[in-house]
């Protein structure tokens, strides 16, 4: 009798694993099994489709009892089988409601099928009481299906021996139950432990195949991603930009058609979308669904008024937001075939890249606010031209216009070409040898008002001004060499050298002043340094260690050595800049 009953539940047991097997290859069961929706729109994200989806698993495993019931061997009035595998998978796949649903539908049938067997009551409550176990494990594990093969068994095990003491207490007469129990408990407790292993691990293939598959998605989303980047910056203004996009997405991907949405407008689409006409009256439900919820959508039900309506003959269609603002929010729709749809991979392909596009178009966003700032801090530093400066230079000219009216003239040409310089310098990068000419009409006006208490050289050579340095970065060091420095002594005297090297570009000034303060030194170098004129006038060595940090890095900034023989001060430039940042007009 043990060797019947134990080859019975091993039948019952291969035939579920076998159904399990059939049913894991429909694309319909796989969708629930993993959570997916058909994206009509409307549906309760927490509770609706997800309660249909139990409702569902429910009833699959309730049928997996049923049948386990139906070829079960009879023994001494009890029905030894495989029902407690169906009634776990339940509330372990399905969750608490799917575990309930199966339980009450399988201790319903249990009851109808054999109502005078002695062990009847037993099976019926058992069956309950499996069902509340099986829910109350799916629920504190809804996060995550995970389970372990020793999990699996050990649960199993304990369900069945929950039964085996449920016999042993209801069923009369006692040694009857005692037969029962002795005839079942090995069978029962230990091959269906070991069957629910096997049945379970048949649908965890579906997830470790969908993670799989997933993973792949993932890659190749970044790919496409890294693809697409160079383009997203102006994806919203430029037709020609945002049509790159798309071309590079159907080049990657395995879909039919793909269009990026702003409202009514088609920002970029594959010809697939060529036909259709977005309007008020036929807009499509789907893409008012993903701006809604703010979540990737897809669907597959159409509706004759729906712009989309055409589509869906042959293709499901995924919808993900790309969320830049509250009201800004355009949507990346994505066609795949029907019989190559795959719920997660291509919902995880669509979510990330439109995630992605968001971060992007927000960061190239951001870097181009923050280019008007420093194109605007430029005009602001513009208007600080010290006007004692102005004052002095006009002073000198008008001394040389009577008695040298050709030195006048050229302090004038100098002069105008530091103002013309002050004005046109909206760039945020010049060339080095643009910057030099600033400094000499600077250089040479205050060498005509110093006279001979004033001595500046310059060496810079063509072949080493070759790199590119922020617009009005040098005048501010000179002029505080001179005020500051060389015209505390009876005779004056400045340096600028600049020597190129293999790297990075060396540009030192140098004067024979008395020194610097130290704690001045050390306020260059703070985190949050005083942006606010000081005492060098216009925009002031602080402001300069700041931009050149920013733009550069902090190997980049002022070297400052500062003694009572004189200040040495140091700007380090890399060689290897992009020369296209010397003018964004001219970059586009």
């Amino acid at each position: 009798m043990l060797y019947l009953v134990t080859t019975n539940i091993c039948t019952n047991i291969t035939l579920l694993v076998m159904l399990a097997l059939l049913l894991c290859r429909t694309p319909f069961f796989r969708e629930i099994l993993l959570g997916g929706d058909d994206g009509r729109e409307g549906k309760d994200e927490a509770h609706g489709w997800d309660l249909r989806n139990q409702v569902v698993l429910g009833l699959v495993f309730a049928a997996f009892c049923i049948l386990s019931d139906r070829i079960g061997l009879q023994v001494r009035g009890a029905l030894p089988n495989a029902r407690v595998i169906g009634v776990l998978s339940a509330g372990f796949l399905g969750g608490p409601w799917s575990a309930m649903l199966t339980a009450v539908i399988a201790a319903v049938h249990r009851y109808l099928v054999f109502p005078e067997r002695i062990s009847t009551v037993s099976c019926v409550l058992s069956t309950l009481v499996q069902g509340v176990m099986a829910a109350f494990i799916g629920w504190k594990k809804r996060d995550g299906k995970n389970y372990t093969d020793v999990f699996l068994g050990a649960v199993t095990f304990l369900a069945e021996l929950v039964h085996i003491v449920l016999i042993l207490w209801l069923t009369r007469p006692f040694e009857q139950a005692v037969e029962i129990v002795v005839t079942v408990i090995v069978p029962m407790a230990v091959m269906n432990s070991v069957g629910m292993i096997m049945f379970f691990n048949t649908f965890k293939s579906i997830f470790n195949e969908a993670d799989t598959k997933a993973a792949l998605t993932v890659s190749l989303a970044l790919r496409t991603a890294e693809r697409c980047t160079p383009y997203l910056q102006d994806a919203l203004t430029d037709a020609e930009s945002a049509q790159r996009v798309i071309d590079i997405i159907m080049s990657e991907y395995h879909c039919q058609g793909v269009a990026m949405v702003r409202d009514l407008e088609f920002l970029g689409r594959s010809r697939e979308f060529s036909s259709i006409v977005l309007r008020e009256n036929n807009y499509p439900r789907l893409l008012s669904a993903a701006k809604t919820y703010r979540t990737t959508r897809t669907s597959r039900i159409p509706k004759p008024e729906d712009a989309f309506y055409p589509l869906y003959e042959k293709h499901v269609i995924l919808a993900a937001p790309i969320i830049l603002s509250d009201d800004l929010v355009p949507v990346l729709v994505i066609l795949v075939r029907k019989n190559m749809y795959s719920y997660r991979a291509d919902t995880e392909f669509a979510s990330g890249l439109a995630n992605f596009f968001a971060t992007q178009i927000r960061l190239a966003e951001m870097e181009k606010q923050k280019e008007k700032l420093r194109r605007a801090e430029i005009r602001a530093l513009q208007t600080q031209i010290n006007p004692h400066f102005l004052f002095n230079a006009l002073n000198t000219i008008s001394c040389f216009c009577r008695e040298k009216p050709e030195k006048a003239r050229e302090l004038l040409l100098a002069l105008s070409s530091y103002f013309r310089n002050m004005l046109n310098a909206v760039d945020l990068m010049v060339p080095l040898e643009t910057e030099l000419e600033h400094v000499r009409a600077y250089v040479m006006l205050e060498e005509a008002r110093f006279e001979d208490r004033l001595a500046v050289d310059i060496d810079a050579g063509p072949e080493d001004c070759t790199c590119h340095v922020p617009s009005l970065i040098l005048q501010p060091i000179v002029e505080n060499a001179i005020k500051h420095g060389a015209m505390k002594r009876e005779q004056g005297r400045v340096s600028i050298r600049v020597r190129r090297g293999e790297k990075e570009t060396l540009i030192d000034v140098e004067d024979n002043g008395p020194g610097m303060d130290k704690r001045y030194i050390d306020s260059l170098y703070e985190k949050d340094p005083d942006l606010s004129r000081d005492e060098t006038g216009g925009i002031g060595m602080r402001n300069v260690q700041m931009r050149l940090v920013e733009i550069f890095g902090s190997s980049s900034g002022l070297e400052v050595i500062s003694g009572e023989t004189g200040t040495l001060v140091r700007m380090v430039i890399p060689n290897n800049q992009k020369e296209s940042l010397t003018d964004e007009n001219s970059s586009r």
